[in-house]
C-alpha cells in the first residue's frame, strides 16, 4: 500500500503559494501491519548449515587418534581457521546489509519512506544554512534554496504515489484487512473499518482534486486546492484518530497475553516431567513475538502523536496563509515522524 501522506511545506513566506506545497504523510501501510511486526519477511536469517567462513567445521575421518594427539595448534588453526579472522564475516554485514535494503527499497510504503527521509531532512538542512540579511556567504545563499527545491521536489514524487491508494483503501474497507490480524476486541475491527479505511475512501479522490488544482493551469482558477485540500486533511485527521485508537486497544490486549504468557511460563517451569519440554520451549518465542508486537504499536502510538498537529494545522481552511503552527514546529514534527517510522519498519524487519 503506498504510504504517502506527507503535507504542504510550510514556510514563512506568504507569497510561496504556487501550487509549491505538498501533502501530509499517512500511516496507511504500518497502520495495516502495525499490530504485526512477524508480517514482515525475516531478512537477517542467512544460516544454511555452515560456519560463518564457509569452512567445515568437522575432523577428517581418515585422521587417527594418535594423529590427532600429536597434531600442533598450528596445524589446528590452519585445519580448522577462525572464522572471526576471515574476510567472509565482512562480506556477510555486506550481504546482510544489501539485502535489508533490497527489501527495504522494493516495497513502495518503505521506499516511500526514505523519499519521506529525504525531503524533510532537505528542509532542515535547507533551514540551518539558510543565510541571514547581515550574511555574504554565497554558498549558504545557494546551498539553502536549492535543497528547499529539492524538498518541494521530493514532495511531490510522493505525493505522485499516494495516486495508488484509493483502491488500496477501498480493499481494506471491504475485507477488513486493515485492523492488521485477528483481535479478541471487535472494535479494533470496527474503528480499521469505518475510523481508518472508510476517512481515506474520502480522502484519496479529494487529494486527486487538490493536485489537479495545484498542477493544472487550466484548472486553477476554477479549484481551490487549498481550500480542497484543507477537506481532505479532515479525513486524514479522522484517519490518525482512528489509528491512536485502535493501537491503544492492541497494546491492551498485547499487554494481556503478555501476562498471561508469562504466568503460564512459571506454571510450567514448576512442573515436572517429559510432557513439559515443549511446552517450555515454545513460551519464550510467543513471549518475544508479543514483545516485538508491543514495541511495534508503541512506535505507532508515537507516530500518530507526532502527526496530529501538522494534521490539524492543515485541516483548517486558511492553513496557506494563516496557519496554526509556524515552519520550524510544523516541519520539525515531520522530521521526527520521518525517522520514527523508518526506525519502526527496519526494527519490524529485523524482528
Amino acid at each position: 500500500m503506498s504510504q504517502i501522506r506527507q503535507r504542504k511545506r510550510t514556510t514563512n513566506n506568504k507569497d510561496d503559494d504556487d501550487g509549491d506545497d505538498s501533502s501530509p504523510p499517512d500511516l496507511l501501510e504500518c497502520a495495516r501491519d502495525s499490530d504485526s511486526s512477524s508480517s514482515f519477511e525475516k531478512y537477517f536469517d542467512v544460516g544454511d548449515g555452515t560456519s560463518p567462513n564457509g569452512y567445515s567445521t568437522n575432523n577428517n575421518n581418515n585422521n587417527n587418534s594418535n594423529t590427532e594427539k600429536e597434531t600442533t595448534p598450528l596445524t589446528k588453526q590452519l585445519s580448522n581457521p577462525n572464522p572471526n579472522n576471515t574476510p567472509t564475516n565482512n562480506n556477510n554485514k555486506l550481504d546482510k546489509f544489501l539485502s535489508t535494503y533490497g527489501a527495504f527499497t522494493s516495497k513502495t510504503f518503505t521506499t516511500d519512506q526514505a523519499l519521506k527521509i529525504l525531503q524533510w531532512s532537505s528542509w532542515a538542512i535547507s533551514y540551518a544554512t539558510r543565510p541571514s540579511s547581515t550574511d555574504n556567504n554565497n554558498n549558504s545563499s545557494i546551498l539553502s534554496p536549492s535543497l528547499q527545491i529539492l524538498s518541494s521536489e521530493l514532495s511531490f514524487t510522493r505525493y505522485i504515489l499516494r495516486f495508488f491508494g484509493f483502491f488500496h483503501s477501498l480493499e481494506g474497507f471491504r475485507s477488513g484487512s486493515w485492523s492488521g490480524g485477528k483481535w479478541d476486541n471487535p472494535a479494533i475491527d470496527t474503528i480499521a473499518k469505518y475510523g481508518m479505511a472508510g476517512s481515506m475512501i474520502l480522502y484519496y479522490p479529494l487529494e486527486y482534486v487538490a493536485y489537479a488544482g495545484w498542477k493544472f493551469p487550466a484548472l486553477k482558477k476554477k479549484v481551490d486546492a487549498n481550500k480542497v485540500s484543507a477537506v481532505s486533511c479532515v479525513f486524514w485527521t479522522s484517519y490518525i484518530i482512528g489509528d491512536f485508537w485502535c493501537s491503544v486497544l492492541k497494546w491492551r490486549e498485547l499487554k494481556d497475553k503478555l501476562g498471561r504468557v508469562r504466568e503460564e511460563m512459571l506454571g510450567v517451569k514448576k512442573k515436572k516431567g517429559d510432557d513439559t519440554k515443549d511446552a517450555i520451549a515454545n513460551l519464550p518465542e510467543e513471549e518475544v513475538d508479543l514483545l516485538n508486537k508491543i514495541r511495534h504499536v508503541k512506535l505507532q502510538l508515537v507516530r500518530c502523536l507526532l502527526f496530529i498537529l501538522p494534521a490539524i494545522n492543515w485541516s483548517l481552511p486558511n492553513w496557506a496563509t494563516n496557519p496554526l503552527l509556524g515552519e520550524l514546529p510544523l516541519n520539525g514534527l515531520m522530521l521526527a515522524e520521518a525517522y520514527t517510522c523508518v526506525y519502526q519498519s527496519l526494527q519490524a524487519m529485523s524482528g
